[in-house]
């Protein structure tokens, strides 16, 4: 296929995201589905979609009936540059990674390997029992039709591994799910990374070895290298990346009017997004979760760190594997499509609750004490006090800057980085614990959301001899995590059971003072497996864990998180620390605002931190993009005062410093979110002039312009680097 002239943003983004509602499209009931679509017989319909599989592969087509597009799991044009391997992984159903000779790897699939199939129709679909007689294990696929798209499972249960040779690494199911070769067909895949990303189906010239592969949820600490060491290992040199929050991903064929939402639905806890452009390895685009069944890591003898071996796990892990589907179309075949289908999905499950209170505040976090070393020990550096606190409200206050939200660090005894902790008590140099309870009271009487922080994952080794309830990785190895700082140079992970204690235990004696705001990290975006008392606890068993501590902290206190995971959104009031932006991995296209869509209009929303964005001006107009609130980190003292902390990368916090900048945010930014409070983001367009289209669901549209220059816009003019809202 001749290659064609590489097409604009504006290509792939010029039709507009307009949703008549949040629910997922429904089409008119058509015409009986046709019987046959490449080599693949219909085998179950509904009023929307009809579902065709291939028994060789069981392989799956899915067809619009409305619109008569489809998507296909297997490629049925083949250029002819694949060897046996890369054609069998491009069209099978099932793809497995096999374990062999300890570490060794190769690919276990349907249609290079001697396979047995018992194949069970259903009213829906199907059930395919499957077995790699070679290898000696297998499993049930179960396919199932359903009026949004299509469900494809693998109970634990039905997973055997009967030889002594081979065992299962990886499972893929339906890898090429709505992949295209090249640039035949215009679109894009979607991407959880940051906010969100796009890559676009657009021939890449093979500029790309690779594409994107994160694990949802995070890495697991507990398989993490801590052995590697360098030149700048005392320091911090790569920035990290921005972490999975939300385990979905999509594939949109915009030129057809058909996409998908993709939801893992089980077993995302030891799930993988990939995502990759063609060019990488073959010329087709595709985009699939692969679930980890063991991992391969490196075991030590003892503390002997240069006598080590690679290794496998030797027991599989336990848990339902399932990808959830939802098919798209029309003018709701886009990424604002799927940020809308995956809100209506939260929202009818249960699995996202609206908040009480959508209305805006400007994010006014305090920073009170950390440590700097000293001759014997520490001493504190106390940055702002309750009365610094009391002050800079009245200042505000003074200004007509009253819509306020607050979380304060370091208030605890010990500053900061006294973890964990177990009780309330503040410390008597930022004013004491009587002192600051008045301060939350005066707060809540005057409108104020006031939060107190407590990261409830780490523990400081230096400050706590509490060292025993802490996690291990798989091979028994304490887990430690460097700060690239001086005072405090590692922090050790509470086990759940020793997290779950401490903050019922803190929690307790926090609310029996009439106070209940609590802002947790830590345990909010941080998933491990854990070697524990001979016992090994996967990253599905610390979810469930962590699970039940929020069900239990949610009912007590007035929640708020720091960048929260998806399976805890329902018990937050509101989210933290939103990236506005992605990791910017290079074959990433565009950065659009997909999890700012879910959630605006259920939730309060904060962005990270004003400070330490570089443009500030680009960065204002992206909080307007994509409704989130503003976040200020606030001390009294100049920070130049923590130069020997471990807080010492906050470079710029002094009020003074941020006064004027606090108070035109809150007075423009309140104007604008009183317009759209409480309204879902229904559109969002992307035009090739700079001009970026918001449509709220209350009739609201925000025009912002990232150009330097003025440009036109549906017959407005929009100055260069500024925003217009038409109701």
């Amino acid at each position: 296929m001749a290659a064609k002239v590489k097409k604009t943003i504006a290509i792939f983004l010029a039709a507009v995201c307009l949703l008549a509602s949040v629910t997922v499209f429904a089409p008119m009931r058509a015409e009986a589905a046709q019987d046959q679509i490449n080599g693949h017989s219909l085998i179950a319909e509904n009023n929307n979609y009809a579902l065709y599989m291939n028994e060789e592969y069981l392989s799956i087509i899915v067809l619009d009936k409305a619109t008569g597009a489809y998507m296909e799991s297997a490629v049925s044009y083949d250029d002819g540059k694949n060897n046996a391997t890369w054609s069998a992984a491009m069209r099978s159903a099932l793809l497995l990674t096999v374990i062999y000779g300890i570490t060794d790897t190769q690919q276990a699939d349907l249609i290079n390997d001697e396979v047995t199939k018992d194949i069970t129709y259903t009213d829906n679909g199907f059930s395919a029992k499957v077995y790699w007689t070679k290898y000696k294990f297998g499993m049930t696929l179960e396919v199932t039709l359903t009026e949004d798209g299509v469900i494809a499972s693998v109970p634990d249960e039905s997973i055997v591994e009967d030889g002594e040779d081979y065992f299962i690494g990886t499972i893929s199911v339906y890898p090429y799910l709505g992949h295209t070769y090249l640039d035949e067909k215009e679109g894009y895949m979607f991407i959880p990374d940051g906010n969100g990303a796009l890559i676009y189906l657009e021939d890449k010239e093979g500029r790309f070895r690779s594409g994107f592969t994160s694990m949802i949820y995070g890495d697991d600490p507990g398989f993490a290298r801590q052995s590697a060491s360098n030149l700048w290992q005392d320091h911090n040199i790569i920035n990290d990346a921005n972490k999975v929050m939300a385990p979905v991903f999509g594939m949109a064929h915009t030129s057809e009017g058909i996409a998908y939402l993709a939801v893992v639905e089980k077993g995302a806890e030891r799930a993988s997004i990939i995502a990759n452009p063609n060019g990488a390895n073959v010329d087709y685009n595709r985009i699939y979760a692969r679930f980890t069944e063991r991992v391969v890591f490196t075991q030590y003898n003892g503390n002997n760190s240069s006598s080590a071996y690679q290794t496998a796990e030797s027991g599989r892990s336990h848990s339902d594997l399932q990808v959830h589907w939802i098919f798209l179309a029309g003018d709701e075949a886009n990424y604002c499509g799927m940020a809308n289908a995956y809100r209506s999905y939260l929202l009818e499950r249960g699995e996202l609750v609206p908040s009480a209170d959508n209305s805006y505040n400007t994010r006014v976090d305090f920073l009170g004490s950390d440590r700097e070393s000293w001759v014997v020990g520490t001493s504190a550096v106390v940055m702002t006090t309750t009365d610094d606190i009391r002050e800079i409200y009245d200042d505000l206050k003074k200004e007509g800057v009253t819509d306020l939200f607050s979380v304060y660090k370091g208030w605890q005894k010990g500053g900061l980085y006294n973890l964990p902790i177990s009780s309330y008590k503040a410390d008597s140099k930022i004013g004491g614990t009587g002192d600051l309870t008045s301060l939350m009271e005066e707060a809540e009487n005057a409108g104020i959301k006031f939060y107190l922080y407590n990261d409830a994952l780490r523990l400081n080794p230096v400050e706590s001899s509490s060292v025993f309830n802490v996690v291990k990785q798989i091979n028994r190895r304490r887990f430690s995590e460097s700060t690239y700082k001086d005072v405090y140079e590692e922090f050790l992970y509470l086990i759940p059971s020793r997290t779950g204690t401490l903050l019922g235990q803190f929690v307790n004696s926090y609310t029996k003072k009439g106070v209940n705001n609590l802002a947790l990290a830590g345990i909010t975006n941080t998933l491990y497996s854990n070697y524990y008392d001979n016992v090994f606890y996967s990253r599905h068993n610390t979810a469930e864990e962590y699970d039940k501590i929020f069900g239990q902290i949610a009912g007590q206190t007035d929640l708020v998180m720091e960048q929260p995971f998806a399976y805890l959104w329902k018990y937050a009031d509101a989210f933290l620390d939103m990236p506005l932006y992605t990791s910017n991995y290079m074959y990433e296209d565009e950065s659009v605002p997909f999890m700012s869509i879910v959630l605006k209009g259920v939730m309060p929303v904060y962005s990270e931190y004003v400070n330490f964005e570089a443009n500030k001006q680009e960065f204002f107009l992206k909080m307007v993009e994509t409704g989130t609130f503003p976040s200020f980190y606030i001390t009294k003292e100049s920070s130049s005062d923590l130069v020997n902390t471990n807080s010492s990368d906050i470079y710029s916090s002094q009020y003074d410093v941020y006064r004027e900048t606090m108070i035109a945010y809150a007075k423009e930014l309140a104007e604008i979110n009183a317009k759209v409070e409480g309204a879902y983001i229904v559109g969002h367009e992307i035009r090739e002039n700079n001009v970026t289209v918001v449509t709220y669901g209350n009739g609201v549209k925000i025009y912002l312009n990232y150009g330097s220059s003025a440009a036109q816009a549906d017959g407005y003019t929009i100055e260069g680097m500024s925003i217009k809202v038409v109701e």
